[in-house]
């Protein structure tokens, strides 16, 4: 909840709670003068109900006063805005544990070299890191690790075959010491570690021709219902894994967001920040600036108008429309939240701390 909200909020309860006890003792003095019980048959609740939402809403209005009040007072000291966005991104440092970090990091080793010594004859290399992980846009609070298993052309019959054939023998390995699922792309692998989860996307795709040379793969879409069939998806791992390379601008960005993003709950997919973000800071666009709020401000622009378009195209996929996978009212919520937030923070610097302290 956004410090303005809570601000209006705790006024509100405040304020309604109190006349609701207040009330409640006035309508007991009442009785009392004309020598009644006080019973709950004889009680007024409509009454009570109606001064406290009367006072409810002045409350929330005097909750908004003090929010203005304080933001102004606020504003009067210095700020650097730079300062807390980095302040931001050490909070979200994949080693900001370092314990936790190196475990995670044990994890993925044992569980490649598990994939490899079992898959290892169907494919055409070694199993590859992938996703932010390996992009270093993850954020500690949130990130997966994910595996690409790119399969010989040969390897299997069908794209179905090859996805439900390393679902049953990841299965089989991990089932009774980590969860198993199967996602629509990829297979779930979650270990407990200390309390804290440790998630891995295994993801299974055949090679097109030379996935050496182009690093084409067709993977498995797997239906949402039992009566659907499953269908293809081309990607191309080389151009998503490259997407930041000497990118350390947009790498930050893309944290940057990521953290905007989990913290107001937007359903905003991971593959449209990176994109977009790239994309914002081309030299066709914003440019890159030396200050990283900037740079996330007008990547958040971007997006704003992104969304207001109606195509996306995945650079890995051309007929992949990376919006599908938002309803046209969440990308309307997104943008216009972007464009207030935006706007909130060229008023006053200061706000950039309100859209990361949800």
């Amino acid at each position: 909840m956004r410090r303005q909200d809570r601000h209006i909020v705790n006024g509100t309860v405040i304020f309604a709670g109190v006349t609701a006890l207040a009330d409640i003792f006035i309508q007991g003095l009442e009785h009392n003068e004309r020598g009644k019980d006080f019973t709950w048959e004889s009680y007024n609740g409509w009454r009570t109900i109606k001064y406290a939402s009367i006072a409810g809403v002045i409350g929330g209005g005097v909750g908004y006063a003090v929010y203005c009040f304080k933001t102004k007072e606020e504003a009067k000291l210095p700020f650097n805005s730079d300062d807390y966005v980095k302040k931001i991104l050490t909070e979200e440092h994949l080693k900001a544990n370092p314990t936790v970090f190196k475990s995670v990091v044990a994890y993925r080793e044992k569980v490649k070299q598990w994939l490899a010594d079992k898959f290892g004859n169907k494919l055409v290399t070694m199993p590859e890191d992938t996703g932010s992980f390996y992009k270093r846009t993850a954020i500690s609070s949130n990130y997966d690790l994910d595996i690409v298993l790119p399969f010989k052309r040969n390897s299997y019959n069908s794209l179905e075959e090859m996805y439900y054939d390393v679902y049953e023998v990841v299965g089989k390995e991990f089932g009774d010491r980590a969860i198993v699922t199967k996602q629509t792309k990829a297979i779930g692998l979650t270990f407990e570690n200390n309390g804290n989860p440790i998630h891995f996307d295994v993801v299974p795709g055949r090679e097109i021709n030379n996935y050496t040379v182009e690093k084409d793969l067709n993977l498995f879409v797997k239906p949402d219902w039992i009566w659907q069939r499953g269908s293809s998806f081309k990607t191309n791992v080389g151009v998503q894994k490259s997407m930041t390379i000497n990118k350390p601008e947009a790498r930050t960005v893309i944290k940057l967001l990521k953290t905007y993003r989990d913290r107001n709950r937007l359903p905003l997919p991971t593959l449209v920040v990176e994109q977009c973000v790239v994309d914002a800071l081309s030299e066709n666009n914003f440019g890159v600036y030396t200050s990283p709020t900037e740079n996330l401000l007008n990547c958040m622009d971007f997006i704003s108008k992104k969304l207001r378009q109606k195509s996306l195209m995945d650079i890995a996929n051309s007929n992949n429309n990376l919006q599908d996978k938002i309803t046209g009212m969440q990308k309307s919520y997104i943008s216009n939240q972007l464009r207030t937030n935006i706007g909130r923070i060229e008023e006053n610097p200061r706000y950039i701390k309100e859209i990361f302290e949800c």
